[in-house]
């Protein structure tokens, strides 16, 4: 029976699972690696007979799989945290990629390889493997480090690199073409499906999850919730893109609205479930005969990604204001691929636009890098010396004046009027004009759904398209309004900044704002008009829908514009802390600085060396000694709010205080202060102490044994007793596990004590 056999076989696949990632938790190595083991052990390429009886179901399965873990995986990022790591980081993880992306390119060429061989090799190197950077680190302790943080932020970009490579091949797999010019076209035709999605479900997902949380059962509610990530999924690919971008976003989105814990009761038992199918799956399709069949290609992109991923990230990281020495050490520790590089090379093979041994060679590479990134990072230190020192004297004052320019351009862009009236109206113009690019590419596949679904003679004979593009034309017109007036506020602030005492000023004032306003205005019409997809309008259709937009617009100019405004607030809403509020820390219902108690918020950022690092709250004199509060903790993009007085303090750390304006000037030069001296911060290390650690719902390290975590080898620390659900259990033994809720009661100084409450959290 099919039934029985997909038992058997689903069965078979989640024992062998379990049973690799509980072996490779006992040795330290990360549970992905033991569920693609399991695969290769019930691969058909590894034994003469099939173990599995059906395997195009279980990789039917795996993609379900697939969709739950870059859900999980966008549940991680949020719009908050990528706008609090900063632009200069951002931009960091996206000149890394496009480094990568252009030597793997002029390699292909060399190799006179086809254009798609290049783009995989590429999407395949740009992506690093978060779970090796993130224990290497530990087991360097340097997680907390300046190079550290940096690498960490990177590589946590990097998912988002890997969700724009995995649409891409999928685009090139369906349309075919992966030369330079397609490729763009593909990125901008993505980043508009991105913003409208990002959109819709920010003005629908939230209200539906609260209806759901308040009216439905529990059941109810989980099938609501998976049904809706699997059409986001669905949608997604319905677009010409990969359903893990739906999910993805879905799962941005989630996060970014605060309704993780909601959604997270739900999909984290799926997730488990299916995550390591996927997993064992992808472990079924290797091949390890092709490793020997083509070890000097393994071996030559071994070595391409290391010196690729090297000199990209050191040259980006350079070029964003870091100094040689952190950008090298950070460029360092992010030469290792891993599980997304996995998932990109199998989207090639799968699609048929490379060879089967892309996937093998994807392997080795994964498993080479993550064998001696531990090492490049024990040694970094002295390499970027070695490097730092051997650079030519032009070249070291050359980086120093190119890093003047960027400090004094980045002030300059703070003291401008013109910036701070221009840019905030430009980020809203191009939101809003890839909105409406959005809707028009996914216009087409959705009409021919209605048309599947209604007919073409809905509501009457052959007039189902004039319907639903004159719908269309009603969705779009406020949107495009907002961009008019946005054209028209840019056009007049530009011709005043670039006129101003000019002679005949007046006179030429109105021309340039004209020319402003027509050529902006046709730029974005003609990129409308190469969207527009002309194959399903009637032809006398143009004339009926432009009519009707034009004439809506004239008599409803201002009904249009207030909708606009209402569209704007609602979306704004559900965003609490979001790239569209106001840079500066606020409180709400907080007096203004100037009332009556004249109080304000400043930021402190703690350097490395500083005294306060590695100390806790409690022991800080900011309440008795300045008459300030602590009122939140940014760390590596994270938010802690109203930190407990055990929170330790780890460099760069950027503090959030309260008080008044000279208080807080001498809090932040105490709190940077230098130590007095090694031996007495030597000395304060050595000092052992009791703090209890609480054991986090999201912790990935739940159900381990304390024998499996090691904490003592990795972290130097002694748990000496837990505590849960009222019950105290003294001197835990080894085969004791951690539970969600757990207080720990450990015994070590404050920076081992710190290092592993960060580690507990990841």
């Amino acid at each position: 029976m099919a039934g029985i056999d997909l038992i058997q076989d689903l069965g078979l696949v989640m024992l062998v699972a379990a049973f690799a990632g509980w072996l490779c938790q006992r040795i330290g190595l990360p549970v992905v690696i033991g569920y693609l083991g399991a695969g290769i052990c019930v691969s058909p390429h590894t034994h003469s007979f099939s173990i599995i009886s059906d395997p195009a179901r279980i990789n039917a399965l795996a993609q379900i799989g697939l969709v739950f873990l870059i859900f999980n995986i966008g549940q991680g990022i949020t719009l908050q945290r990528i706008k609090r790591v900063g632009l200069p980081l951002v931009f960091g993880t996206l000149l890394t990629a496009v480094f990568v992306l252009v030597g793997c390119r002029w390699v292909a060429t060399v190799l006179n390889w086809p254009a798609e061989h290049g783009l995989v090799l590429a999407a395949m190197l740009m992506v690093s493997s978060t779970a090796v950077l993130g224990k290497t680190l530990r087991e360097a302790k340097a997680t907390h480090s300046t190079f550290g943080q940096t690498a960490l932020t990177i590589t946590a970009l990097d998912d988002l690199v890997a969700i724009v490579m995995l649409t891409v091949l999928t685009s090139v797999i369906q349309v075919g073409g992966a030369d330079a010019g397609s490729v763009l076209g593909t990125v901008l035709r993505l980043k508009a499906v991105i913003i409208t999605l990002i959109i819709a479900s920010l003005l629908l997902v939230p209200p539906l999850l609260n209806r759901i949380n308040r009216a439905a059962s529990t059941e109810i509610g989980a099938l609501a919730i998976a049904g809706l990530l699997l059409a986001m999924a669905l949608l997604s690919a319905k677009a010409g893109f990969s359903a893990a971008l739906g999910a993805f976003l879905l799962g941005t989105i989630v996060s970014t609205t605060g309704r993780n814990e909601q959604v997270g009761r739900v999909m984290t038992g799926l997730s488990d479930v299916f995550g390591p199918v996927f997993f064992v799956a992808m472990g079924m399709l290797f091949n390890y005969k092709l490793i020997g069949a083509y070890w000097p290609i393994v071996l030559g992109v071994f070595v391409l990604a290391v010196v690729l991923r090297l000199i990209g990230a050191t040259l980006a990281l350079l070029m964003v204001g870091q100094s040689v020495h952190d950008a090298t050490r950070a460029a360092l520790c992010l030469t290792p691929i891993g599980e997304f590089s996995l998932i990109l090379a199998l989207t090639g093979v799968q699609g048929g636009i490379v060879p089967s041994h892309f996937y093998a060679v994807a392997v080795g590479v994964c498993l080479l890098t993550s064998l001696t990134t531990p090492w490049l990072i024990r040694h970094s230190s002295g390499i970027s010396a070695q490097i730092e020192k051997r650079q030519p004297e032009f070249l070291a004052q050359w980086i120093g004046l190119y890093h003047e320019w960027v400090e004094n351009l980045k002030q300059r862009q703070h003291s401008s009027v013109v910036w701070r009236l221009t840019m905030p109206r430009v980020f809203q113009t191009t939101t809003l004009v890839l909105f409406i690019s959005g809707l028009l590419i996914f216009a087409s596949p959705l009409y021919f759904w209605t048309e599947k679904w209604l007919g073409a003679d809905w509501p009457f004979p052959r007039a189902l398209p004039t319907v639903f593009w004159s719908g269309l034309a009603l969705l779009v017109i406020a949107p495009m309004v907002a961009v008019w007036r946005q054209i028209e506020a840019l056009s007049m602030i530009l011709a005043e900044s670039a006129t101003r005492g000019k002679r005949q000023r007046a006179a030429i004032k109105p021309i340039f704002e004209k020319l402003l306003k027509g050529s902006v205005s046709l730029a974005i019409l003609f990129w409308f008009a190469t969207l527009i997809p002309y194959d399903v309008i009637p032809d006398w259709g143009f004339v009926l829908i432009g009519a009707l937009a034009i004439g809506i617009g004239w008599f409803f100019w201002r009904q249009l514009i207030r909708l606009q405004s209402r569209f704007e607030i609602e979306l704004k809403a559900q965003l609490s802390d979001s790239p569209f509020a106001a840079d500066k820390p606020q409180l709400p219902g907080w007096p203004k600085r100037n009332g009556h108690w004249k109080m304000t918020l400043a930021e402190v950022v703690l350097r490395e060396g500083s005294s306060a690092v590695g100390t806790s709250i409690a022991e800080l004199p900011l309440r008795n000694a300045f008459g300030c509060t602590l009122v939140s903790i940014e760390r590596q993009g994270m938010h802690i709010r109203n930190p407990g007085a055990e929170t330790v303090l780890y460099p760069n750390d950027k503090l959030l205080l309260l008080g008044s304006e000279e208080k807080l000037h001498q809090a932040e030069e105490w709190l940077n202060q230098p130590a007095e001296s090694p031996m007495e911060a030597q000395s304060q290390m050595a000092e052992m102490s009791l703090a209890h650690l609480v054991v986090p719902a999201s912790s990935r390290h739940l159900g381990r044994t304390l024998s499996a975590l090691g904490v003592h080898s990795n972290f130097g620390v002694q748990i000496v007793g837990i505590e849960r659900d009222g019950k105290s259990l003294l001197s835990p033994g080894p085969a004791e596990s951690l539970e969600s809720g757990d207080q720990l009661l450990v015994l070590g100084s404050p920076r081992q004590v710190s290092e592993m409450a960060f580690w507990l959290t990841t």
